[in-house]
């Protein structure tokens, strides 16, 4: 048995549970972990620097910033400890400014531009703390070892624990009938502001041809005047991430527009796993990690015209014709080895 603990530099420090970027970096894995035998915790940064542990063996700390104060001499505890630690990262939140200002943070006005600058600069020297690294994605692989070349990279991808997949497995969520009609958007964080208009003319038009299409917005994100006035439009708040895939069953479409950029190029097929889940057909902007998983399962959109010709196309009556094929997809790929990895070779 190993020990591991995830510490998470996360804003929800009483419950770093609701954040969905450590659920899925830090909840998801240790769920597969304890079901390999392994004990693991999840701490806030909060949590773990104002009262450490150090009885584990491996310590994973997701977003670390050198700026968390006793950063450095926690880090130093451990090492000559000889514990095993380890930076992961879902999001490229490290950098020079010119990388910082691409931030969807500095974008949509989150963070001021010194703010934001400051952040990468911090998120940086944090990373260059450490000699073994995971990350979501391949392209943030490369953008890790380009900022500490001696670095040990694994891919770690993004998961829907098994428990999850029991529940719905059971429930045959990704079956259930829905209206070939109807359109998603879930949007966890108001970070999608700028990745909405990609969209959002495609979308006016499709509606204002098709009155018996609808479109329901979850979430934060800013729609349009226009299109939010539309009879078929539908808005409501963010909800809770247990609720989710059952509220996805109202659609047989969900898309996932994102402003092509360096900062987006690093992110995660996510999206895609949540569809999976919940049975719906997913069009999606030509991510890498998106575009990297070659399957029939999802559609990416290289324009204006394509997001407008796939929106016009219902799915057809029965439901998405991939939807059991992805939920295996799921189940396969229900694992951690690339993290496991760095401890069983050390």
């Amino acid at each position: 048995m190993t020990s591991i603990c995830f510490v998470s530099e996360t804003g929800r420090s009483e419950r770093p549970i609701n954040d969905p970027s450590v659920r899925y970096r830090c909840y998801h894995p240790a769920e597969v972990l304890v079901g390999q035998g392994n004990f693991v915790s999840v701490y806030s940064a909060a949590q773990f620097y104002k009262d450490p542990n150090f009885d584990y063996d491996v310590y994973v700390f997701h977003r670390p910033n050198k700026a968390r104060g006793n950063f450095l001499p926690i880090l130093r505890q451990l090492r000559g400890a000889g514990k095993t630690l380890i930076a992961d990262y879902d999001d490229l939140i490290f950098g020079d400014e010119g990388m910082a200002l691409q931030s969807s943070a500095a974008k949509n006005g989150t963070l001021t531009p010194e703010r934001a600058i400051a952040a990468f600069a911090s998120n940086l020297a944090g990373l260059r703390e450490f000699d073994k690294v995971s990350v979501s994605t391949s392209p943030l692989a490369q953008r890790v070892q380009q900022s500490n070349p001696d670095a040990d990279v694994h891919v770690v991808p993004n998961i829907i624990p098994p428990s999850v997949l029991s529940i719905h497995g059971e429930l045959a969520t990704y079956l259930a009938p829905r209206p070939s009609t109807a359109i998603g958007y879930f949007a966890g964080t108001k970070s999608h502001d700028r990745d909405f208009p990609v969209v959002a003319d495609a979308l006016h038009r499709v509606l204002m041809e098709n009155p018996d299409f609808t479109l329901m917005v979850i979430g934060p994100v800013a729609v349009p005047p226009a299109l939010a006035a539309l009879p078929n439009v539908s808005t409501a708040p963010v909800v809770n991430f247990l609720r989710l895939p059952g509220l996805m069953t109202l659609c047989s479409t969900v898309i996932a527009p994102l402003e092509m950029s360096d900062f987006n190029a690093c992110k995660s097929r996510v999206k895609f796993l949540e569809a999976a889940l919940s049975g719906c057909r997913l069009l999606a902007s030509p991510i890498p990690d998106m575009r990297s998983f070659e399957s029939e399962s999802l559609e990416l959109m290289e324009s204006l015209d394509d997001w407008y010709e796939a929106l016009s196309t219902p799915v057809k009556p029965g439901g998405y014709p991939r939807a059991e094929e992805n939920f295996e997809f799921l189940r396969s790929a229900s694992h951690v080895d690339g993290l496991t990895t760095f401890w069983s070779e050390a």
